[in-house]
C-alpha cells in the first residue's frame, strides 16, 4: 500500500533523493523545482520553460532537462507556457539560481529535452521526444501525422550537444545497464531499447523489453538487479530483471499516471503526474 506525501502539485516528475531524507522533484505546470522534507513541500527554484526530468550530477547539484515550455493538463490537453524558450539542460545551484549548461542542440526544433542521465565519465545523455504536444492519443503505436518522432543527445556543459540516435515513438526514460549498455524507454511503442555504449556513440539497438498494451514506459531507475519502470499511461510500475523480463507489476490505480521514481530510506518514491502527487511504497 502506498503513502501520499504531497498533493496538489502541477504534474510532478523527476524525483531525486537528496541523501538527507528529502526528495526533490520538478513541477512542469508550475515551472519549478520543489523539495519535500519533514512533511512539507517548498519551492527551491523557479524557471522559464518547463522542467521535465532531473538528476543529481557528479558535483552534487541538480540538473534539469527543460522541454522549453509544455506541460500536460490532462491526457489530451497540453498547456503551452509563455514565453517559450528553446529546450535545454540546466543546473540548479545550492542557492536556487538556475544556470543554462547545454543550449545548443543539433537538428530541427522544437527541442523538448525530457529526461537525462550521466555517463561514467560525467557527460550527459538526454532524450528529446520532439514535438510531443502533437500526440493527442497515447494509445496509438504507429506513425502519428505531424509528430517528429524523437532522438537522444549527448552533451557536456558549455558545449554543443551531438546526436546519438533518432528514435521514433517518444524516447523517454534512460538508464545504464550494469553491462554498460544504454537503456532507452520508448513510450508510444511500449518498449525499452538497449544500445551498446561505445564511449560517446551508440551501436545498433535491440528491443530489450517489450511491454503489453498496459505499460507505456516513462522514467526508469536501476536498483540492485532490478529496473523499476514508471508505466505512465498504463498506471503501473513494472519491475524488470537484468535480462529484460518482467518480474512483477505494481498497480498504482486508475488515472494515476506514474511518471518517474527514486529510492530513499527503504522506500520507492514515485511522482504521479495527472493527480499531482508524490507517493512512496515500502521496498
Amino acid at each position: 500500500m502506498h503513502k501520499i506525501h504531497a498533493e496538489g502539485l502541477g504534474f510532478p516528475e523527476g524525483p531525486v533523493a537528496l541523501g538527507d531524507g528529502s526528495i526533490a522533484f520538478v513541477d512542469l505546470l508550475h515551472q519549478s523545482v520543489r523539495r519535500f522534507a519533514n512533511g512539507k513541500t517548498e519551492v527551491i527554484a523557479a524557471l522559464q520553460g518547463s522542467p521535465n526530468g532531473m538528476r543529481m550530477g557528479p558535483d552534487g547539484l541538480l540538473y534539469v532537462a527543460n522541454n522549453g515550455g509544455v506541460a500536460p493538463k490532462t491526457l489530451h490537453e497540453i498547456k503551452v507556457m509563455k514565453p517559450q524558450i528553446s529546450g535545454r539542460i540546466q543546473r540548479i545551484g545550492r542557492d536556487g539560481r538556475v544556470e543554462d549548461v547545454i543550449t545548443e542542440l543539433p537538428g530541427v526544433g522544437p527541442w523538448r529535452p525530457n529526461d537525462l542521465i550521466f555517463t561514467p565519465d560525467g557527460r550527459i545523455v538526454f532524450s528529446d521526444p520532439q514535438n510531443w504536444e502533437e500526440v493527442a492519443d497515447w494509445s496509438v503505436s504507429g506513425k502519428i501525422p505531424g509528430y517528429g518522432g524523437g532522438r537522444v543527445f549527448l552533451g557536456e556543459p558549455g558545449q554543443k550537444a551531438t546526436l546519438l540516435a533518432e528514435i521514433y515513438g517518444f524516447p523517454n526514460g534512460l538508464a545504464f545497464h550494469p553491462d554498460g549498455s544504454l537503456l532507452v524507454a520508448v513510450t508510444l511503442l511500449r518498449r525499452i531499447l538497449k544500445f551498446p555504449w561505445l564511449g560517446g556513440r551508440v551501436g545498433e539497438p535491440q528491443v530489450w523489453c517489450q511491454f503489453d498494451d498496459g505499460t507505456s514506459p516513462d522514467g526508469m531507475l536501476l536498483h540492485d538487479d532490478r529496473l523499476y519502470v514508471a508505466g505512465s499511461v498504463g498506471d503501473r510500475i513494472a519491475v524488470v530483471d537484468l535480462n529484460g523480463r518482467l518480474v512483477r507489476s505494481i498497480e498504482t490505480g486508475a488515472g494515476s499516471d506514474p511518471t518517474n521514481l527514486c529510492i530513499e530510506d527503504g522506500k520507492l518514491w514515485v511522482t504521479l503526474g495527472l493527480p499531482g502527487q508524490l507517493i512512496s511504497y515500502p521496498l
